[in-house]
């Protein structure tokens, strides 16, 4: 078993800026101590890396610094979706019926929210510290713990609460057993209960009635820090292993982007039309990792990477542009570009890159996983290829309807100085992988 020492060093780095955050004396003071946390982890993953890489410092058999493969980027990749989750996330106290006509309040973040970011982040980043698939199952049910707590206090007795609750405790459950229990449960048994947990993980129909309630209803920024979690992905290869003839496992996956397409496309507010393109992504990567092929295993890698970035970027961004205006809803135009360019060119470059634009980091995952899936079925690639094209048009969409066409005002700010270093930092960084998309493949 190899132990990487980076990605626990992280998690304690994580696991300090919760403390921090909880003992914070008001919101601000938390966003503060969580988002400085989270850039210094990335920064020093980032220096490890970079040394690793130049200098050729080899890494042990058993003791290395960090994980082989396509776990070599993750810790770094869910530090900067955690700079977005905590310095983007709005504090603002939530607005209701009695201003904006709407009885859905925009959900807000206290110390407790910030410091459960943390330990989810913490989670995400600790697993790939141990080469083994229970390691991801067990960052899996401690990051879903948190945020069933967060959910519970909000709103206890919910649907959405019991929702996730049922879903993670059937998947957890039931990927701990396939994998613990493999010996004695035969291997279709086996099999078959480790495609149902990493199909919870991973929103793969029919087991994703879970995420678009949950992305509707929770904190954005906890939204985010889950989402980003590497569980799915390091369990994915375990289901290929298990199940060697998986092609309805892929054709679930490809009617998973399909189905978050459609429902993108007719998606009534910004939070359900966004959950739905985290959707169409999630069904992507599992396709492409499940295929098995080089470029489309790599394509799927760099999508999860993409969309971890990418995809939360926009979440934060539609979640600040609520903070200041009210739930977007689609009423009609609902902003005026010529006031808030900054917050509407964030959403649109967050979001057309996660869906593999061209001209964008994303397009480089699309090519090389709509390649690899070509080899291996046409029909799923077609379907794969609607699914990306109902993803952007989602995005296209609400980027009109929320940023454009109205001329008055309703005294929303733009971005501010600290929204506007972390947007900054994370385009920057998806444009340097734009610009040396090797040394992001597994």
């Amino acid at each position: 078993m190899t132990v990487a020492v980076v990605p626990f060093v992280a998690a304690a780095f994580l696991l300090a800026g919760s403390v921090a955050a909880r003992r914070a004396p008001d919101p601000l003071a938390a966003r503060a101590a969580a988002a400085g946390c989270v850039t210094v982890t990335a920064l020093g993953v980032a220096a490890t890396m970079a040394g690793t890489r130049w200098t050729g410092w080899p890494d042990g058999h058993q003791v290395g610094l960090l994980a082989p493969g396509s776990g070599w980027w993750m810790p770094f990749v869910t530090c900067l979706a955690g700079l977005g989750a905590t310095a983007l996330a709005p504090i603002t106290p939530p607005l209701t019926a009695a201003t904006h006509g709407d009885a859905r309040a925009v959900a807000s973040h206290d110390q407790a929210t910030f410091a459960r970011i943390m330990l989810v982040l913490a989670c995400g980043a600790a697993a790939t510290a141990v080469a083994d698939p229970v390691a991801a199952v067990i960052s899996w049910a401690l990051s879903a713990c948190v945020v069933w707590r967060e959910m519970r206090e909000r709103a206890p007795g919910r649907g959405p609460t019991r929702l996730f609750a049922l879903h993670h405790f059937v998947g957890v459950g039931a990927c701990a057993a396939g994998l613990l229990l493999a010996d004695g449960l035969g291997g279709t048994a086996a099999a078959l209960l480790l495609v149902a947990g990493v199909g919870v993980r991973q929103c793969l129909l029919p087991l994703h009635l879970w995420f678009e309630p949950f992305a509707r209803t929770a904190p954005a920024g906890l939204v985010v820090a889950f989402a980003a979690g590497p569980a799915g992905v390091l369990l994915l290869p375990e289901v290929g292993r298990a199940v060697p003839d998986r092609g309805w496992v892929v054709a679930a996956a490809a009617a998973t982007a399909l189905l978050g397409a459609g429902l993108g496309l007719v998606a009534r507010d910004v939070r359900s039309a966004l959950a739905q393109v985290g959707l169409v992504l999630s069904g992507i990567v599992s396709c492409g990792v499940l295929i098995g092929s080089e470029p489309a295993r790599s394509g799927a890698v760099l999508a999860w990477q993409v969309g971890a970035v990418a995809a939360g970027g926009a979440t934060m961004i539609a979640a600040a542009t609520e903070a200041r205006r009210g739930p977007m809803l689609l009423t009609g135009p609902g902003g005026c570009f010529a006031r808030t360019p900054r917050l509407a060119v964030a959403f649109l470059l967050f979001g057309l890159t996660s869906i593999g634009f061209p001209a964008t980091l994303g397009f480089i995952w699309e090519d090389l996983l709509l390649d690899g899936v070509g080899g291996w079925s046409l029909p799923v690639t077609g379907a794969l290829v609607l699914a990306i094209a109902g993803a952007g048009a989602t995005v296209m969409k609400w980027y009109f309807a929320g940023y454009t066409g109205r001329r008055d005002h309703v005294g929303e700010q733009d971005l501010t100085p600290r929204e506007s270093n972390a947007v900054t930092v994370l385009l920057a960084a998806l444009i340097l992988g734009e610009l040396a998309p090797a040394l992001l493949l597994p």
